[in-house]
């Protein structure tokens, strides 16, 4: 059963929640408080329609997807906070020096070097390589969605076969180009930096459709250097569906740890819609509230965790409120004046 296109029509506008760099207030433009106001006031009428529309179209997946993988791993509830830290960062890291607000200045992130910062404005892809010499480890962050233009690259749903080397495989056509716009200077980078520091891991992590060119990232590179493959992990926070179920399951069987953190009724951990193809990675690891979260193992599509939610329990704001991301909504809005025409 195909989704109508009424559906997506309405998710682009889910961008005016997305999150966003807290801009510094004595460099803002000037702002129609009311109209920012107006907007926040939509978002529970905005969550209804697209909660109506995914839940009649059988987006919610009532049955556990297992197939035979190897996320079982475990991590701390530091490591997800902090590479949420890494994630929240992306947005707000502007150049090569780790000085941003918050994300840049905590315990787990203080001391790290940024040794490449991309921002390609055209095709969205923007993120940063970088490395923490205490704790060695390499890390690229991608950015997630703060425009209409970005948003509307994360919902062009035409699947793409990608990779050729796994069987059947496709992928989200915008998540690959973007992903694609940047890939080859970040993948040079970070293969200068294995050299250099051979004895560090690589973490890759992102937000939303920062989450999913993490996961593209994840398989682009273990595909390119096998060798990498004991360094690797991959952190992803509100990850949207990524590829069709040999993708996932592809990936879901390397022996890296994967951690496809889900925070309670996040709403974009639901879309695309598994009726249009799409599967989820193993492994989920689901806040069931702030404070509480629920490693989910092998299954792809676990009916225990998120997947046990009613679409009415479905949440846009609750993609901006991972632990970790340090997002301020009414900067969201200040922030996109122009881009949301206010």
């Amino acid at each position: 059963m195909l989704i109508p296109p009424v559906i997506f029509a309405v998710l682009p506008t889910l961008a005016l929640v997305h999150a966003a760099p807290a801009p510094i207030p004595s460099l803002l433009p000037p702002y129609n408080t009311s109209a920012i106001a107006s907007a926040i006031a939509n978002l529970e009428s905005l969550t209804t329609t697209v909660q109506a529309g995914l839940m009649q179209y059988g987006a919610r997946s009532t049955t556990s997807i297992n197939k035979a993988n190897n996320q079982t791993s475990v991590t701390t509830s530091n490591n997800l906070f902090k590479y949420c830290e890494y994630s929240g960062a992306a947005y707000k890291v502007l150049s090569n020096a780790w000085n941003c607000p918050i994300n840049c200045q905590s315990a787990n992130t203080a001391g790290t070097v940024v040794d490449y910062h991309w921002s390609l404005k055209t095709i969205p892809s923007f993120g940063f390589v970088a490395h923490k010499d205490d704790t060695k480890e390499i890390i690229v962050s991608w950015r997630g969605s703060t425009t209409l233009m970005d948003w509307a690259a994360d919902f062009k749903v035409v699947p793409t076969p990608w990779p050729a080397h796994i069987d059947g495989s496709a992928v989200h056509s915008g998540f690959l180009l973007a992903y694609n716009a940047g890939a080859s200077k970040v993948k040079t980078v970070v293969a200068g930096l294995v050299q250099k520091y051979p004895d560090y891991k690589i973490v890759l992590t992102g937000h939303s459709l920062g989450g999913a060119q993490a996961a593209l990232a994840a398989v682009d590179i273990v595909t390119e250097h096998p060798e990498w493959t004991g360094k690797l992990e991959l952190y992803t926070y509100g990850q949207p569906r990524v590829g069709n179920a040999a993708f996932s399951n592809w990936l879901s069987r390397q022996p890296f740890p994967i951690f496809r953190t889900v925070y309670r009724g996040d709403l974009v951990a639901q879309v695309p819609p598994m009726e249009m193809g799409f599967q989820h990675q193993a492994q989920e690891v689901w806040y069931e509230s702030s404070a509480q979260t629920k490693f989910c193992g092998s299954d792809a599509e676990n009916s225990t965790c998120q997947s046990s939610l009613s679409p009415l329990q479905w949440s846009v704001l609750q993609h901006l409120q991972y632990p970790g991301l340090s997002f301020d909504i009414l900067y969201f809005f200040i922030g996109n004046a122009d881009a949301i025409g206010i």
